[in-house]
């Protein structure tokens, strides 16, 4: 079976000039390329088609071996479980296999077959400093039904060692609930919800009729993301919930010598 197959990789540099003190900020950070892979099945046309479309961050320099093995395992990790987490697939190329067959097979048993079916999948850095990079997944997936199955998902590592981080390694002791209570504001806000009106009673699943924040979180230069995807606070049809929380709105919640706190002061000195 013949397959269009294309890899890309893309470096960006930076261009400008730096003072002395930028410069070394510069030069301890992470380098990122892109990379982008693509295949697909050998007729793709009005009889229907199997596709891949990945595009995710290449490490182009590390200063640190234990970090770079980190933040390439859980790149490649993601985007491997993109079809399967039961399979435990090894390479890109393992996976467009099955994914392939798996869809020669569907249109085997139906002849009459046309749907379409698609892996397609976008990790960005999202935040990139010495301190936290901060990493986005974007994936559709489609293999048939009612519609497909899409999700956005943050993962955030310590710079220094390739820890994974988790809220509660940047937040003091006992945030949760002062946290909560800032981004339920956010949120009724942006669902245009009265403050006393009940979750349960305006169709969102939240455990115990009580808003909670979940640990899907990113960090960006304006303050934290989170994000709820389809299905787990709310039906379908009233899609995901994203809420932003500048970092102005929760700056006494975060701990004073952890690397949140470190992202603030390096923010104050690019700007």
């Amino acid at each position: 079976m013949k397959k269009n197959f294309s890899v890309f990789l893309i470096f960006f540099g930076t261009i400008g000039f730096l003072s002395c003190g930028e410069a070394d900020y510069e030069k301890a950070k992470i380098k990122f390329g892109i990379m982008k892979y693509e295949k697909q099945s050998e007729i793709c046309d009005s009889t229907g088609c199997a596709k891949i479309v990945l595009e995710y961050p290449a490490i182009k320099t590390s200063f640190n071996s234990a970090v770079k093995d980190s933040l390439e395992a859980y790149i490649m990790n993601t985007l491997l479980e993109n079809y399967s987490q039961q399979l435990k697939l090894k390479s890109l190329d393992e996976m467009a296999k099955v994914f392939m067959a798996d869809y020669v097979g569907a249109k085997k048993d139906f002849p009459d077959y046309t749907i379409p079916w698609e892996i397609n999948n976008t990790i960005s850095v999202i935040y990139n400093s010495n301190s936290i990079v901060s990493f986005q997944s974007e994936l559709y997936h489609f293999t048939g039904g009612a519609h497909g199955n899409s999700g956005v998902y943050f993962s955030n590592f310590n710079s220094q060692d390739g820890s994974k981080l988790l809220l509660s390694d940047l937040m003091n002791s006992n945030y949760k609930s002062e946290l909560n209570k800032i981004a339920e504001k956010i949120f009724r806000k942006e669902k245009k919800l009265d403050p006393s009106a009940s979750l349960e009673a305006e169709g969102f699943w939240f455990a115990d009729n009580k808003f909670s924040l979940n640990e899907n979180f990113g960090i960006k230069n304006d303050g934290l993301v989170f994000y709820f995807n389809f299905y787990e606070v709310a039906p379908y049809a009233m899609g995901p919930t994203e809420i932003r929380i500048p970092y102005s709105e929760i700056k006494s919640l975060i701990k004073q010598e952890g690397l949140l706190n470190k992202v603030l002061d390096e923010l104050t000195i690019n700007n």
